[in-house]
Formats: structure tokens, C-alpha cells, sequence
């Protein structure tokens, strides 16, 4: 490859289009770090950004037979990556809900966070709430999530009623219900603020 292809980005895309990995390289290149500042400002996260760039060079590579019909290489490139952050923060807000809607609909003594948390930010968000959780409450909830003891064997583990390790139980559930839902609306409203901006 002659040096002229270093600046010629028309003629990187017709031959990244023609499945030149050497010139899709040079794209990648010539773009990551400034989709890595624009999606970090609309994001907040490292690892949302981190996705969202793999996501959208693997998108292009698939396609990249169309990539010789872009006119304006980088405004599409910018697009592309605005309009997957939406998608990324639609559908944490989708999941996030999801489990909150899960948690109100399981009985206690049957819920396991096991069987639900798919999805890496929620899962962390999880685990960081339950990590918050006052202190006799959270070791009792791991107790009986975590270590899938019922309620009476927590009790006398613990030297308490059954009740009283049933309210704890009942107090995390709806602390996690809460903050799952609030995260939801965070979520959205990110959702809102990457759609007005410019």
C-alpha cells in the first residue's frame, strides 16, 4: 500500500469496501479515539464506549460492501455511534425494569437473583445495591439468595425470629425494586439527553 492511502479516505473506503483489511485498519484507526472522547461524554462509561466502538467497526465490517456509497465518512461514522449509545441506554432501561418488574412479581422465598441477571450493567447495578444494604440485612439476603437457606435455617443461624428475617428480606427487596427503577429513569433520561444533543 502506498502512503497516500495514510490520507486518502475515499480510496481507504473503496478498498475497505472490497474487504482490505489493512485499509478498514487504517479507518478504525483514524476514528477510534475521536468516537472514544464523543461517546465517552454521552455515555459516562468506559465500558459502554468500549462496546458501543467494537459494535459499530463490527457492523461496518459486515456491511462493508456499502461502505464506498458514504459520502461523508465521519458524519455517518457519528451517527452510527449516537444511535447505538440510544440503543445501548433503551435497552439497559428495558432490562433494568424488567428485573424490577421481576422482583415484584416473585415470592420471596422462591426469587434467585441466579435465574434472572443476564445482562453485565444490571448485574453490577445489583450487585452494588445489595452491597449498600444495611448491614444484617444484606448478609441475611446473600443468606437466602446466594446460599439458598430458608428462612428458618437464617433464623437460628442467626439467633432471630422467622419474621424478623422475613422483614429483612422483604425491606431488601424493596430497596432493590426502588433503585432498579430509579436507574431505569436515569437511563431514559440519558436516552433524552443523547437525543437532543448535538
Amino acid at each position: 500500500m502506498t502512503p497516500k492511502f495514510l490520507y486518502d479516505e475515499k480510496e481507504l473506503l473503496t478498498l475497505a469496501s472490497s474487504g482490505h483489511e489493512q485499509a478498514f485498519t487504517m479507518l478504525f484507526h483514524a476514528y477510534k479515539n475521536k468516537l472514544y472522547g464523543y461517546l465517552y461524554r454521552l455515555t459516562d462509561s468506559n465500558e459502554i464506549t468500549e462496546d458501543i466502538i467494537q459494535e459499530l467497526f463490527l457492523k461496518l465490517w459486515k456491511d462493508k460492501s456499502e461502505l464506498v456509497n458514504i459520502v461523508q465518512f465521519d458524519a455517518y461514522l457519528f451517527r452510527m455511534a449516537k444511535n447505538q449509545a440510544l440503543n445501548a441506554f433503551k435497552s439497559m432501561a428495558r432490562q433494568t425494569l424488567l428485573y424490577a418488574e421481576y422482583f415484584d412479581t416473585q415470592s420471596i422465598e422462591v426469587y434467585s437473583t441466579d435465574n434472572i441477571i443476564q445482562f453485565d450493567e444490571t448485574q453490577k447495578l445489583l450487585k452494588q445495591i445489595i452491597e449498600n444494604l444495611p448491614p444484617q440485612q444484606k448478609l441475611i439476603f446473600k443468606l437466602s439468595r446466594e446460599q439458598h437457606l430458608k428462612h428458618d435455617e437464617i433464623a437460628d443461624m442467626l439467633n432471630l425470629s422467622p419474621s424478623t428475617v422475613k422483614n429483612h428480606i422483604i425491606q431488601a427487596l424493596n430497596t432493590i425494586k426502588h433503585k432498579l427503577k430509579y436507574q431505569a429513569a436515569f437511563y431514559l433520561f440519558y436516552m433524552f439527553w443523547i437525543a437532543i444533543k448535538k
